[in-house]
């Protein structure tokens, strides 16, 4: 007992990179001081989108990223979530407008299931059939989407905005969409959150012409997620 003490107590502790992945050219996103790198494995860290693309107009994402494999004296990492800051979220929303926000977990093409919370805001008042129609729209664009796309290419799209345009584009044609964003992506467990079910749309009092009649997601607005 007193020898492994001995070495416990000469052991050093060395210095670690912390490395993104190939999405952001594995680019040094932190360093660490440990004495055991396996311990490393697991550990969660956050970093700003814009010190990793330099665009200044990302400052308020996210990205979440997770120690996977110790090479070296590098710690690499994988992305395990997207968020949006909270704050900007407020300053989206202005008189004269309807803030739609849903929650619920669907599952990429190489089974990698997640939790979604797309977030869209309308140029006008939007009540009754016409928000149905929106949130079920939005659900059905969402999900049918993940499910055709590998994990790396969904968050390739989601970091590019090329989804969230994406989605825009589509529900503009149903109603004026002035902003459509992704406030939380998170990488969860199979059977944790319910997915969406497929339902027939409501009817709505607009002309049916501008809305395409197909099968959509019932699903409710997040409350506590």
């Amino acid at each position: 007992m007193a020898v492994q003490q001995q070495v416990a107590k000469i052991k050093k502790k060395q210095w670690f990179s912390i490395v993104a992945p190939k999405q952001f050219e594995n680019s040094v996103i932190g360093e660490t001081l440990v004495y055991d790198p396996q311990a490393m494995i697991g550990k969660t860290l956050s970093h700003s989108l814009m010190n990793l693309t330099g665009d200044v107009k990302k400052q308020n994402i996210s990205i979440h990223f997770k120690v996977t494999e110790i090479e070296g004296d590098k710690a690499k990492t994988s992305i395990v979530g997207y968020e949006l800051a909270a704050s900007s979220l407020k300053r989206f929303v202005r008189r004269n407008s309807e803030k739609i926000i849903l929650s619920f977990v669907c599952e990429t093409a190489d089974k990698v299931y997640l939790r979604i919370k797309p977030l869209i805001i309308t140029r006008g008042d939007v009540k009754g059939s016409v928000a149905a129609r929106l949130r079920h729209m939005l659900t059905q664009y969402v999900v049918r989407t993940v499910n055709k796309l590998k994990y790396d290419e969904l968050i390739n799209d989601m970091i590019t905005h090329k989804f969230q345009s994406a989605i825009r584009e589509g529900l503009h044609k149903i109603y004026p969409i002035k902003i459509c964003e992704v406030r939380f992506m998170g990488i969860t467990e199979k059977g944790k959150g319910d997915m969406p079910q497929f339902a027939p749309l409501p009817e709505v009092s607009k002309p049916a012409a501008e809305v395409p009649a197909e099968p959509v997601a019932e699903v409710t607005e997040a409350a506590a997620e």
